[in-house]
């Protein structure tokens, strides 16, 4: 049996796959499992021993497309043609990943439930559009209740993964023993933190880890400010700068004691590497994003404690600042996690609710 998953969006969304693809291969072990993603986000996957192919669409970054990539996404398709799969999923919810699934010659070919009308030749060509209502939901249960609706996964919903055997060492922290990670890089500018609030958090950490890795990408003002954090706080400070690769961040994250950072693709690989989380929250809601089965504290603005509705929550974050999140926040949330014995690898802990410190 040949299983197709196509989903084109950001890093993360990748890494949250796992789970659907885990539990698929669980009810079909000899199952060959293709999954078709952005460039760029083929990295996060290798640590999912499950998949058999990974292929690459065109890349997350629109400036980083170019006119070659109509040429690769041909490529892609012919590629695709040439498999016959018994079942497609399209989990993008977009138009260019039910085209792929519709062009694929896959006997059965299924998509995620859209908010609006399919188009008259998605109807067409399509087996079916999955029944589920994702929007209120974690987008971990998006992906597994639309493909669980058509192949009855068994239940309960596994965790992420990226397996141990995958994870390469960094060579630059192949002797630190003691010490966590802070996150301070994302590639949305509406999600950074002020990097003078990023040095009291670090300050506090060193009451707890003999280092401080400081993760970013290689955007010039993240690596800036980086190697500020060294500059003002010392030699503790150790900086990745954007040149790690993801089996060697979550080769980091494995032997970390603390993830602190931001709702990014590095913080969905903390979760699957059970490494206890204090995430930091803007515009993008905890309620679908916090870390799927693990140990974590959640932070948002201040502003927001008084709304307790879900619904009107999701409606406000858009309005959220992440210059309004303060330190003395992050630093609680942070003394909690630590003082639990939940902070221990491996527990599964998931609130029903999702804890956010206000």
């Amino acid at each position: 049996m040949r299983i197709l998953f196509i989903k084109p969006k950001e890093i993360g969304d990748s890494l949250i796959l796992t789970p659907t693809i885990r539990a698929t291969k669980q009810l079909y072990p000899e199952a060959e499992i293709w999954v078709v993603v952005r460039r760029g986000c083929e990295g996060i996957l290798e640590g999912c021993t499950e998949i058999n192919h990974i292929l690459a669409l065109s890349g997350v970054e629109k400036r980083e497309r170019t006119h070659r990539d109509l040429w690769r996404d041909l490529q892609v398709l012919y590629r695709l043609r040439s498999v016959r799969f018994d079942v497609v999923f399209e989990l993008g919810d977009g138009h260019r990943g039910r085209l792929f699934a519709i062009l694929t010659l896959a006997d059965r070919r299924y998509t995620v439930k859209l908010s609006g009308p399919l188009k008259w030749w998605e109807r067409w060509r399509l087996t079916a559009e999955s029944s589920f209502k994702w929007q209120a939901s974690h987008r971990v249960e998006k992906d597994f209740y639309t493909v669980a609706e058509f192949l009855q996964l068994p239940e309960p919903i596994p965790p992420m993964v990226f397996a141990r055997e995958r994870m390469q060492s960094w060579p630059e922290g192949g002797k630190l023993t003691h010490y966590c990670l802070l996150q301070i890089g994302s590639r949305k500018a509406v999600n950074r933190w002020p990097r003078e609030k990023w040095r009291e958090v670090a300050a506090y950490l060193f009451e707890h880890f003999e280092q401080v890795i400081v993760s970013c990408g290689t955007a010039p003002e993240e690596v800036a400010d980086a190697e500020w954090l060294r500059e003002e706080l010392g030699p503790r400070i150790v900086c990745t700068l954007g040149k790690t690769n993801w089996a060697q961040v979550a080769g980091l994250l494995d032997k970390a004691g603390l993830y602190v950072g931001l709702n990014t693709a590095a913080m969905h690989l903390a979760t699957a590497c059970q490494c206890p989380i204090v995430t930091l929250f803007g515009r993008t809601s905890e309620e679908h994003w916090y870390p799927w089965r693990a140990n974590f504290r959640n932070v948002a603005a201040e502003s927001f404690a008084h709304i307790s509705d879900p619904i009107q929550r999701h409606q406000l974050t858009r309005g959220r600042n992440m210059e309004d999140i303060q330190p003395r926040q992050v630093i609680e949330a942070c003394r909690e996690i630590l003082s639990k014995k939940e902070s221990v690898r491996g527990t599964g802990f998931e609130p029903v609710t999702p804890t956010v410190s206000m």
